[in-house]
């Protein structure tokens, strides 16, 4: 019996530094590699304000979401968190929230390293959509090996990548002549508010780290030691970064938003050192993709479970204790939507831009599960202040809140249709069992 229930669990290997590995690794990806250039090609030299704001924002929900990460450890994540608080129904609307985050976001990652290639190879369009599916193979496969070999593949890059990057920053600041007017007056900051929600992309991947929390040795612990210390680690990355882009990049150039950490180097040191970085820019987004792929799967591996997705997807390997079912479902779907992207359907920014505002939402969700679980005074007052502030941040979204608001209805009518049947084949149980006590 014992051996059978080990079966169905996930095997626990994430210590204090691999799970700081994941979360940089999940966080800094896309979110350093293009999103600096698309938001200064976009609001110009008020783009930097945006990464403070969206920095300075997201600390509140980091301080709920690691406590909920170390009193609820689940492969749910902030579905499982919301289902805890609220039941099965919100917790299935959460998980295709969630999805619509993740099968949009994690293929525009994939593009953005993809980019990074055309700009080593001088690739066409064609084959830089090719080198995106080669990418999420390549994550795919490092996970469904086994989480041994993913966790210490994304230490290896992560750590070393991160200390690459900042050096990247420092160069660019300190030797590059500056672009005139770079940075705007900070009274202006306000100006940069259309792009706070494209933005804050870059801020998300820690909610992907809860979806591990099966996998954690002592998640109470660990969890919200890795939240703090990934977060100020990425905290520094983005905004030396955004600087860097600003001060030594015009908005106006084309690898400003294709690769512009590229263009930065190239700037500074010349064409070869460009290069140089669109090889660092690929290992990063591999070791992005690798988290991300992880944390995507064990999405599809809880819902599965608990009864929303089909249950083929809840199935562990025996022997690596992995779901590989769900790796493979989830790297197939992310496939079809850079396929889809390919044909011209879906541009980049948009993917990034609704994306984004999925996670921001899930945060919300989070706050809201936080004041439900966590019953004190500090809590009620902390968690109802963070809740004003995200919905005056979510108003800047605009239209594009259709997207999670259309997919919010369908998690709602599928978890409702699936109460409905539990509880008509209950009743039809309840029926047959006391037939058979009145033929008794």
């Amino acid at each position: 019996m014992e051996s059978e229930k080990r079966s169905g669990e996930l095997a626990q290997t994430l210590n204090i530094g691999r799970a700081v590995a994941l979360a940089m690794g999940i966080v800094i990806g896309a979110g350093l590699l293009v999103l600096p250039g698309l938001a200064y090609s976009q609001a110009g030299n008020k783009a930097v304000y945006a990464w403070v704001v969206d920095a300075l924002i997201v600390i509140p929900l980091l301080f709920i979401f690691g406590t909920l990460g170390s009193r609820y450890p689940s492969a749910g994540g902030v579905a499982g968190f919301v289902r805890t608080a609220f039941g099965s129904i919100a917790g299935g609307i959460t998980e295709v929230v969630l999805m619509g985050a993740f099968f949009l976001g994690i293929p525009g990652i994939a593009l953005t390293g993809a980019n990074y290639l055309g700009y080593l190879f001088h690739l066409g369009q064609l084959g830089i959509n090719l080198c995106a599916v080669g990418l999420l193979v390549f994550a795919g496969v490092l996970n469904y090996l086994g989480t041994q070999l993913s966790g210490m593949t994304q230490q290896i890059l992560s750590y070393g990548l991160v200390i690459v990057l900042a050096a990247v920053a420092v160069v660019a600041l300190v030797f590059a002549h500056p672009h005139p007017n770079a940075i705007a007056a900070p009274q202006d900051w306000l100006k940069a508010s259309p792009i706070f929600g494209m933005v804050f992309f870059a801020f998300t991947g820690w909610e992907m780290l809860s979806f591990m929390g099966e996998e954690f040795r002592n998640p109470k612990r660990d969890f919200p030691i890795a939240v703090i210390v990934s977060f100020i680690l990425v905290v520094l990355l983005y905004l030396g970064i955004a600087f860097a882009i600003q001060w030594t990049l015009s908005p106006h150039n084309p690898r400003t938003v294709e690769a512009p950490i590229a263009a930065i180097l190239a700037n500074v040191l010349g064409g070869w050192s460009g290069e140089l970085v669109s090889v660092i820019g690929v290992l990063i987004i591999m070791a992005n993709l690798n988290g991300a792929t992880w944390a995507s799967s064990r999405l599809l591996f809880s819902s599965a479970r608990e009864g929303f997705l089909p249950k083929f997807l809840a199935h562990v390997d025996p022997k690596a204790r992995i779901p590989r079912r769900s790796i493979l479902i989830t790297v197939s779907t992310f496939i079809l939507i850079v396929v889809i992207h390919g044909i011209g359907l879906l541009p980049l920014h948009e993917m990034f831009s609704l994306s984004g505002q999925n996670f921001f939402l899930l945060y919300l969700f989070s706050v809201i599960a936080y004041l439900r679980l966590v019953r004190n005074i500090f809590a009620a007052i902390f968690g109802l202040g963070t809740v004003i502030c995200c919905l005056i941040f979510a108003g800047s979204f605009g239209t594009l809140l259709l997207y999670p608001v259309i997919l919010a209805l369908f998690g709602l009518s599928v978890g409702v249709l699936k109460a409905k049947r539990k509880e008509h084949h209950s009743t039809n149980m309840d029926t047959s069992e006391n037939s058979l006590s009145k033929d008794k």
